[in-house]
């Protein structure tokens, strides 16, 4: 087993959304994933187009949804998990990378689109954010998936 730390998730209990959130695109999954799994074994996945360039947000999403693997990824829950960890463990895990649960994509409904939540460096914390499928996510945009 790889080096880092447990995570604990308790899924049977509901996710919290944003007030500004509209509604979660995959409520069926949100019960789905590991009760516990090592941080260390969190896969770091890219969309090939991702390993050369950029890969549109909607392009990933279509794609996971496609291939069937969004059952795969990180939620909300699970970015808040290591969220709370600390700003070591995340810089040991994701150095200058913004990390991203695309089980957790939700329809916003202050503008109507889509947007997905991702955790990132700010200030020395590490802070979470959500972004619009309408941008562009490169290799320093790695999608988080449960090892195998």
């Amino acid at each position: 087993m790889a080096h880092g730390k447990i995570i604990r998730i308790d899924r049977s209990i509901p996710i919290f959304y944003p007030d500004w959130v509209e509604k979660p695109m995959h409520p069926e999954l949100e019960a789905t994933g590991p009760a516990e799994y090592n941080l260390g074994d969190v896969e770091q996945w890219l969309h090939e187009k991702q390993k050369t360039g950029v890969a549109g947000g909607k392009e990933i999403y279509e794609y996971l949804k496609s291939a069937d693997d969004l059952k795969n990824h990180h939620d909300l829950r699970d970015l808040l998990a290591i969220q709370k960890l600390g700003i070591e463990v995340f810089r040991k895990h994701f150095k200058g990378k913004a990390v991203f649960g695309w089980k957790s994509v939700v329809l916003s409904r202050n503008y109507g689109g889509l947007s997905v939540p991702y955790l990132i460096e700010r200030g020395g914390e590490v802070v979470l954010c959500w972004i619009w499928l309408g941008y562009g996510w490169d290799a320093r945009s790695p999608a988080l998936r449960f090892g195998k």
